[in-house]
């Protein structure tokens, strides 16, 4: 599979290289492996795997039937990357308000940890996406929108919740 990886963000600041450690991380994955051979394009519920860690990451496989979300997130102090192997997905970022875009195959996002989300399939056939998270993902807060706010309803530990 060939995806085009953005050039670096700069400065290289600690979040700057940690979206860098990700995104390197999902570029040598790919390399590597094919991520949709071991992909379940039939499964009923949105299903994620920790297929590998690499340059620093940890690196996570998504399947995404049509009409399923993660729900408003941040992904506690990682940074992280993901690509659209298959479908596309639309990304709502919450920056006091929610903003929307639409990721095609192909298809790269880079993020820091302050980085708030929810990530949707709304098309009409099961969409796969490959992450990676550095540091290693350990913790999620989950949020929920309130008259037109985020507020916090919970926060998951790696090994405990997923």
């Amino acid at each position: 599979m060939t995806t085009t990886f953005p050039a670096p963000h700069t400065p290289a600041d600690r979040a700057g290289g940690r979206r860098q450690t990700a995104r390197a991380a999902l570029a040598q994955y790919l390399r590597d492996h094919d991520p949709l051979a071991s992909a379940d394009l039939d499964v009923p519920e949105r299903t994620w795997s920790r297929v590998g860690t690499g340059a620093g990451a940890d690196i996570w496989l998504i399947t995404w039937p049509a009409g399923s979300s993660t729900g408003w997130h941040d992904h506690g102090s990682a940074s992280g990357a993901f690509t659209v192997l298959t479908g596309s997905l639309t990304e709502y970022v919450w920056t006091g308000v929610a903003r929307a875009s639409t990721l095609a195959e192909r298809s790269v996002r880079e993020f820091d940890g302050s980085h708030i989300h929810d990530v949707v399939n709304h098309g009409t056939a099961t969409a796969v996406s490959l992450h990676a998270y550095a540091p290693t993902l350990a913790a999620m807060t989950r949020y929920e929108l309130v008259r037109g706010r985020l507020q916090v309803t919970s926060v998951e530990q790696r090994d405990v919740a997923w």
